[in-house]
């Protein structure tokens, strides 16, 4: 099955120097803001002020399993000027958000690669953004060495994210 990850419907433009990116956690889409940074689970900092195009995909681009359930996915992506940066937005507190945070980017990832040609990508990365924990420790390098060498992009435990 063919899966359209730039389905305009889901995507939103800005060139603002800083937004940040939200989930209310209620069934809706993923989304840029620019107001109000107590809902910002993962900060962007754009300082050259590229046009940066984000792609909400969990509650927004289908993705099914083989018996028509709704499939794991990341919130969204970046996309700008041949980069590309998984997002996946955690607003807990409670263990085991990182390792159900990678298990999601892992998927959209391959999903991604499986429909797109990843490797043409110059730029691959993958963020985690927990609002609770926005300066995470480096604790999990040999997680993040695991998710390099599985999916060909690189994964970053942190809330803000510098284009």
């Amino acid at each position: 099955m063919s899966i359209n990850f730039y389905a305009a419907a889901c995507q939103d433009l800005t060139n603002e120097i800083l937004f940040g990116l939200c989930d209310d956690q209620n069934n809706t889409r993923a989304y840029i803001d620019t107001v109000d940074r107590n809902k910002w689970i993962a900060i962007v900092e754009n300082e050259s002020s590229i046009e940066i195009t984000f792609t909400a995909i969990d509650n927004c681009i289908t993705i099914l399993r083989s018996n028509g359930d709704l499939d794991s996915r990341c919130d969204g992506m970046l996309t700008y000027t041949n980069n590309i940066i998984f997002v996946e937005l955690k607003e807990i507190r409670t263990g085991g958000w990182i390792s159900a945070g990678i298990d999601q980017l892992k998927h959209t990832i391959s999903l991604y690669a499986a429909n797109n040609i990843l490797t043409d990508i110059r730029k691959r990365r993958a963020f985690l953004s927990n609002k609770k924990f926005p300066k995470f420790q480096y604790g999990h390098q040999e997680q993040m060495e695991q998710f390099k060498n599985e999916v060909n992009v690189r994964l970053i435990i942190h809330n803000t994210i510098k284009i």
